[in-house]
This record gives C-alpha cells, sequence and structure tokens, in this order.
C-alpha cells in the first residue's frame, strides 16, 4: 500500500498490516453500500484499494469475514455498554445508559447500518452469526431478570430495527438524529 505525504510511513510491519486491513475494511464497506454485497468481487475491493486479489485474501479470507469484521465494533460497543449498564442499580438508570449507547452506535456506525438494512444478503449473514441474538438476550436479562414478559423481550429486539430506520433519514444531521433516536428506544423499552 503507498503511503501519502500527510499519512507518515508506518514505522513496523505490523502498524502496516493494521493500516493495510483498515483500508481493505473501508473500500470493502464503501463497495457494499455502493453496489451490494453480493455484486462486489474481492477484485473490485482489490482495485479500490490498489492491492493484488490475493494480497486482499491475505489479510481477510472471505466477504463474510470482512462483513464479521464490519461489525465487529458496533458489537464490540455494545457489549460494553451492556457491561457498564448492568453495574447500575434502577432499572430506568440500566433503560437510559443503554439507549444513550445504542443510539451513540447508531450513530457513529450510521453508514454501516444502512447498507445491513438494505442488503438481504448481509443481513441473512448476520443472523446466521447469532451474535446479536446473544447480544440482545443478554440486554433482556439485564434489564429484566429471568424471567421478562413478552412486551420486554419483543421490546428490546425491536430496538436494532430502528437501524434499519436510519436509511430513511439521510437529511437529519447526528445532532438531529440523536434525539429522535433517543426518544424512540426509550418509548420502545418499558420500565415495567
Amino acid at each position: 500500500m503507498a503511503t501519502s505525504k500527510s499519512q507518515p510511513r508506518p514505522a513496523t510491519r505490523a502498524e502496516q498490516a493494521r493500516q493495510t486491513r483498515a483500508s481493505i475494511l473501508e473500500a470493502a464497506l464503501r463497495l457494499f453500500a455502493q453496489r451490494g454485497y453480493n455484486a462486489t468481487s474481492f477484485q473490485d475491493i482489490a482495485n479500490e484499494v490498489g492491492l493484488t486479489k490475493a494480497a486482499v485474501s491475505y489479510h481477510f479470507p472471505s466477504k463474510i469475514q470482512l462483513l464479521q469484521c464490519a461489525c465487529d465494533p458496533v458489537h464490540e460497543t455494545m457489549t460494553a455498554v451492556v457491561d457498564a449498564a448492568s453495574r447500575l442499580r434502577t432499572r430506568r438508570q440500566k433503560i437510559d445508559a443503554m439507549a444513550r449507547g445504542f443510539v451513540e452506535v447508531m450513530i457513529s456506525q450510521r453508514a454501516v447500518m444502512g447498507f445491513l438494512a438494505s442488503d438481504p444478503v448481509m443481513s441473512g449473514q448476520l443472523q446466521e452469526d447469532h451474535t446479536l441474538e446473544s447480544l440482545l438476550e443478554r440486554v433482556v436479562h439485564v434489564l429484566y431478570g429471568d424471567a421478562p414478559t413478552g412486551d420486554q423481550r419483543l421490546a428490546v429486539y425491536a430496538v436494532p430495527a430502528l437501524g434499519d430506520a436510519l436509511s430513511a433519514l439521510p437529511q437529519f444531521t447526528d445532532d438531529e438524529l440523536r434525539p429522535v433516536l433517543l426518544r424512540a428506544v426509550k418509548r420502545l423499552v418499558p420500565e415495567r
């Protein structure tokens, strides 16, 4: 990967590999969003970053691994949000903390959420992974304990669908979207 004058040459091979992976992932996400998952090939991604197909495959052996790596930051951040909320005392505090955390993830990962929602292949792959379901089950447990009602469980599982709606709100800035999403999450998730 060529370095520009504004970007200093990486000090180590590990740093160069990290930067190359980040560039490949960024290009893949951009192409997935523009063309769709199925219509984007490794060769397209390689061309976008100026690498060979073999170099892309070295860093990411499959397109599904690229997709999973795109979702990892979302999962890691949400796991940290749930961990922090689990240490709070009241259900209201837990709901508020998780709602704020969810909204920040949705806003910071707005581009990823948009194409994940719009591409059926990507959505299907994520459902097969069960990572989201596991995280949502943990949220249900943290908020409502071992015997949640059907309303409580449904409410928690409905919150990620707000990510699907982000693509319908491109005219909103992040600052405009934040309170809208926060109110929506809090309306969905009951205290009782």
